[in-house]
């Protein structure tokens, strides 16, 4: 059982007038040395640091000394996953793409696909994504704009066979740029394409013009053969970078609070503060935690822990934020730039892409878990009728 809440675990401070308030807890690691499992007790603040009642208990390692853990059963054992009470009122981010032919005067366009379900794709397209292993298979599997855009091209040609399909698309050639929210320097800049996307690419024989590099553990004309996740875990991830128990960057943690709490978008959207994202910061970053594996059913991606990667994106937070009926902060980007990871007040992760948004888990841990064991997430989608 986790550790109730007792004298010297929590407490709040007032700040100085004018100050950027920001919610100021401290971190019980006591049991580390003695349990197979640690703790971070946080008492509940309004974000002026006023105690509000109640508190959150967080699991931080629940694998110290075990064998590698499955992250699907803790997510079995827990809470329900959250659900979109509307739909969001945004679109981003997302992904557009323009696939250009010799033969046509005018490029193919798209952008991802962020519908309940994975669109239809060709034959070849499909047998190739569905032929890739764990270490290049993403979650967004098939909805990114290329397979879309190729799908589409190998319709028009009647293609039936891949050489077929690698003579329509003969000097063929790609290109994709990130969607953003107004004011965020990444709107238009070439996107990178995803591992799976950067196999079939190269299966097709079609050219990327994308200036930005694949995105880690792509671009490779072999099938993937990654087996099934058999060393690493969150311990491992978290030694690897550098984290000891009781690690607390407050001062970082303080800055970051500093800059997303002056940061308005052009439309005046703000960021969320709360204890939980916080704390977060203060134990975790900044740091980079990355994979050992190959992934259970999906590439293993690593994280690098630093709120402002999600600077710019206010708008969309708070849109996601409202559409759970809760709030979300930036709590860093997954490797590669692809995905903007997030945290709720009750230090449930989150994950936004080009094709959606996705459930991480209850606690950091199993948020982690998911993202570095290459684990299945929970996609948030809306309920039928809305």
């Amino acid at each position: 059982m986790p550790p109730g809440p007792g004298p010297g675990t929590a407490r709040s401070v007032r700040h100085r007038p004018g100050s950027v308030a920001r919610p100021a807890v401290r971190a019980d690691l006591s049991s580390w040395r003695y349990a197979p499992c640690c703790y971070i007790t946080l008492s509940r603040h309004s974000l002026w640091g006023e105690p509000v009642g109640g508190t959150i208990v967080h699991v931080i390692s629940d694998t110290h000394g075990q064998p590698p853990g499955d992250p699907r059963q803790h997510r079995g054992a827990g809470p329900v996953p959250p659900v979109l009470l509307r739909r969001r009122d945004g679109i981003l981010p997302t992904t557009a793409a323009a696939l250009s032919l010799p033969a046509t005067a005018q490029a193919l366009t798209g952008t991802a696909s962020r519908a309940a379900t994975a669109p239809d794709l060709h034959p070849v397209v499909a047998d190739t994504l569905a032929s890739l292993g764990t270490a290049q298979r993403d979650r967004h599997l098939g909805r990114c704009p290329e397979p879309a855009l190729l799908s589409r091209c190998l319709a028009d040609a009647g293609a039936h066979t891949l050489d077929q399909a690698r003579s329509a698309l003969h000097e063929a050639g790609i290109t994709t740029r990130h969607i953003r929210e107004d004011g965020d320097p990444q709107h238009g800049e070439y996107a990178p394409h995803c591992r799976s996307c950067a196999v079939l690419l190269a299966r097709l024989g079609v050219r990327s013009i994308s200036a930005a590099p694949a995105a880690p553990g792509g671009g490779s004309d072999t099938l993937a053969t990654g087996g099934p996740w058999s060393v690493g875990s969150v311990d491992e991830a978290l030694a690897a970078a550098g984290w000891v128990p009781g690690r607390r960057h407050a001062a970082e943690a303080e800055r970051w609070a500093d800059a997303l709490s002056a940061h308005r978008s052009p439309q005046g959207h703000t960021h969320a503060l709360f204890p939980a994202a916080f704390e977060t910061w203060a134990e975790l970053g900044p740091m980079t935690l990355g994979p050992s594996g190959p992934g259970r059913e999906y590439a293993a991606t690593g994280i690098v822990v630093d709120p402002l990667r999600g600077l710019h994106w206010a708008r969309t937070l708070g849109d996601l934020g409202r559409a759970l009926d809760t709030r979300l902060a930036p709590l860093g980007e997954e490797s590669g730039g692809t995905a903007l990871v997030a945290i709720d007040p009750e230090a449930r992760l989150y994950c936004v892409d080009h094709t959606g948004d996705w459930y991480l888990g209850p606690d950091v841990i199993s948020g982690l878990a998911t993202l570095l064991t290459g684990a299945a997430p929970h996609r948030l989608v809306p309920p039928d009728g809305l």
